[in-house]
Formats: structure tokens, C-alpha cells, sequence
């Protein structure tokens, strides 16, 4: 998945991330946003609302786990959360 920072307080640049069940900053097996590189670490939902991170690119299971685990990010409300068939 690719996110970008749109926050004045932060450099605008798109960043590869990860969506993580298993992460230390995971609560009860919720889904955790994880930045990867050297900079990178788990982001909580209101920490990613503060750097205003938009959702570039992401499968439909990584937007579904990213909203119920409470992230209310730009860019996740793009693609439909379910598909009936």
C-alpha cells in the first residue's frame, strides 16, 4: 500500500506502508498502519489523522481492516468497503 502526508507539519511524500495484526502497538488483533523504511513505525489512528495521511493505493482488504480498526483517512472511502455478488 502506498499513503502520502498532506499536513503543513510534515514533508508531502508518498511512503510505502502496511497494514499489521501482529504489531506491539496492535490492540486486541486490530489493524495497525505501519510506515516501512528507516523512518518508519506504527501509526494509530489519530496520529494519522494529524499528519493528514491520504491513501494512494491499497487492496479493498487493506481499506476494510484500516476502517474498522478506525482510521477515517482520505483516499479510504474511494474504492467500495463490500461487494455483493
Amino acid at each position: 500500500m502506498r499513503i502520502k502526508a498532506t499536513s503543513p507539519l510534515f514533508d508531502r511524500c508518498e511512503l510505502p506502508a502496511a497494514v499489521m495484526r501482529n504489531h506491539p502497538r496492535s490492540c486486541f488483533g486490530n489493524a495497525v498502519l505501519v510506515l516501512l523504511g528507516p523512518d518508519g513505525g506504527a501509526v494509530g489512528p489519530l496520529e494519522a489523522e494529524f499528519a493528514g495521511y491520504e491513501v494512494i493505493e491499497a487492496t479493498a482488504e487493506e481499506r476494510i481492516a484500516l476502517l474498522e480498526a478506525g482510521y477515517r483517512l482520505r483516499g479510504l472511502e474511494s474504492e467500495p468497503q463490500y461487494v455483493d455478488v
